[in-house]
């Protein structure tokens, strides 16, 4: 009879214990693309925790065993701007969450200034190297 009491406490415990963590999930989506479109292999990270995981071939992600509270979801893809956002863990739900990324954009003014400031080094380390 002991041993039944116990086992039954044992998983009560463990249910209640279960019941307070919930999971974020969601997509990555590419806001300039006409359909908007997945982007696979994304990175997602939970900024309080550390924890990442990374978009499936839909461009789907899914965090389990979240406990409840407020988190700040950090997305990040090659070429793209990355973008936090705000999620909200309740008792045993998930959060949704939709992420829409921006193409980063490089200007040629950008592009130029780097190559003139390269330019500027090479010319004087050359007049450096001449003077030695």
């Amino acid at each position: 009879m002991r041993q039944l009491l116990f086992t039954l406490t044992l998983l009560l415990g463990l249910t209640s214990f279960g019941q307070n963590a919930g999971g974020i999930s969601g997509s990555v989506i590419d806001l300039d693309s006409d359909n908007q479109s997945p982007l696979l292999f994304a990175t997602v990270m939970i900024k309080e925790t550390g924890a990442k995981v990374m978009t499936d071939e839909n461009g789907h992600f899914k965090f389990n065993g979240i406990q409840n509270g407020d988190y700040t979801l950090v997305c990040s893809f090659t070429g793209y701007a990355t973008k936090e956002v705000k999620a909200k863990v309740l008792k045993s739900k998930d959060a949704q969450i939709k992420l829409y990324l921006e193409p980063s954009t490089l200007s040629l003014d950008d592009f130029a200034l780097v190559m003139a400031a390269n330019k500027k080094v090479d010319s004087d380390e050359k007049e450096q190297a001449n003077n030695n």
